[in-house]
């Protein structure tokens, strides 16, 4: 039972979070691809409140879920038809970004994204579930996407990325080994 409430929990994550960046384009207080929905804010910001060691496993699933659900989606979105307008990443006050801003901007955040993915499973059943569904959501969106091959190039090289973060070790003097 433990496990179908965590499963669940992992798949109401990535149903939010698979609908979170787009979640600017149905606001008049947001222009698509807002800072805001669009990088690694909201999952951050989960990852503080429901993703540490202390939450009961369902809320870090929750969280891990939301979290590969937005790297997946931004794996698409750092390969644009163009990068012009609502391709770019949108600051309130400032207005478009630049390409390069734009695009480290995301690149970025689907490594931290997919890194508070396995830091919040933890545990190998945790961490098999992330890899599964980060599959299951990457093949769901390719109907609707443009490419494949260079978002699921970013999307494997986020990944790695995130775990050889993830698996380093600190010993106890706060040093990484």
């Amino acid at each position: 039972m433990k496990t179908v409430i965590r499963l669940l929990a992992l798949l109401a994550g990535v149903y939010v979070g698979f609908r979170f960046p787009d979640f600017d384009q149905r606001t008049d207080l947001l222009m698509h691809r807002s800072i805001i929905t669009h990088g690694l804010l909201a999952p951050l910001l989960l990852y503080a409140v429901l993703g540490s060691r202390r939450s009961p496993a369902p809320a870090r699933l929750f969280v891990a879920g939301v979290a590969l659900a937005v790297a997946v989606h931004l794996s698409y979105d750092l390969f644009p038809r163009a990068w012009w307008r609502h391709a770019l990443i949108h600051l309130p006050t400032y207005g478009w970004t630049p390409i390069i801003f734009s695009w480290v901007w995301i690149a970025l955040s689907i490594v931290v994204c997919f890194f508070i993915a396995l830091k919040s499973a933890q545990g190998w059943m945790g961490t098999a579930m992330v890899f599964i569904c980060s599959t299951a959501v990457f093949s769901y969106s390719l109907p609707t996407e443009h490419a494949l091959w260079r978002p699921l190039v970013a999307a494997i090289v986020g990944i790695g990325i995130a775990v050889a973060l993830a698996s380093r070790r600190t010993n106890r003097d706060g040093f990484q080994t």
